[in-house]
């Protein structure tokens, strides 16, 4: 991504899906709006689920998920939710959850200090 492009400081922008950093990981992929090295205290990020995702725990961070298409299940603190587009996921610091489907999410990750801390607990 061209570093010109990444928000330094929290300002008022418009930011393209051309402008978005690609990521790709095994079961989803997307596009990074709104990088965590940006010092923002937040960060933001278009997910493409085609597969699962593992199950992790907050530490620190507020993780939100609006469900943009698809459908498939999301797991948060071991209940099982079917997912409608309009739904939003609201992960708390110490909440578990995994989330497997074909869908896709925007993601929204609230850290006041920058450290976005989660912790890998499994296949989910």
């Amino acid at each position: 991504m061209d570093e010109a492009k990444i928000i330094k400081t929290p300002v008022s922008e418009k930011i393209s899906l051309s402008d978005a950093e690609d990521f790709s990981r095994p079961g989803f992929d997307g596009h990074v709006y709104v990088p965590s090295e940006a010092g923002a205290g937040f960060n933001t990020l278009l997910v493409d689920v085609h597969g699962r995702h593992p199950l992790k725990r907050m530490v620190d961070t507020t993780r939100t998920y609006f469900v943009v298409a698809g459908s498939g299940t999301f797991t948060l603190d071991g209940a099982a939710s079917a997912v409608a587009v309009g739904d939003l996921f609201v992960v708390a610091p110490g909440s578990t959850y995994a989330y497997e489907g074909q869908m896709q999410l925007l993601e929204v990750n609230i850290s006041p200090d920058n450290s976005f801390k989660d912790e890998t607990l499994g296949r989910g």
